[in-house]
């Protein structure tokens, strides 16, 4: 068999409709309006800690404690790292829905 005409399983796992961690059922894919609402909420819940990871650290940091303000600093990198992939994976939903 030519591997030439074998799909790509890159290709085949991104035209397979994608679900949103948190809902189910037959609305879940990043498509659906629910699946954009969730998706919606993920980023709200991400800006949220990640500004609250940066006063507190912030705060330890003038107390003048370094571990616990590296460990804040840690978890808002985090935090703007699922904003980033929810940023990501919404702005897809809004194109295969639209295309």
């Amino acid at each position: 068999m030519n591997p030439r005409h074998q799909p790509d399983r890159e290709q085949t796992r991104h035209d397979e409709p994608r679900s949103v961690p948190g809902i189910g059922g037959p609305g879940s894919s990043e498509a659906s309006p629910d699946g954009q609402s969730a998706l919606k909420l993920h980023a709200g819940i991400s800006v949220i800690g990640a500004l609250l990871c940066a006063f507190v650290t912030v705060v330890f940091l003038w107390l003048g404690s370094l571990t616990p303000a590296i460990v804040f600093a840690v978890i808002g990198l985090a935090s703007l790292g699922w904003l980033g992939w929810t940023l990501r994976r919404r702005r897809r939903g809004r194109e295969e829905s639209r295309g």
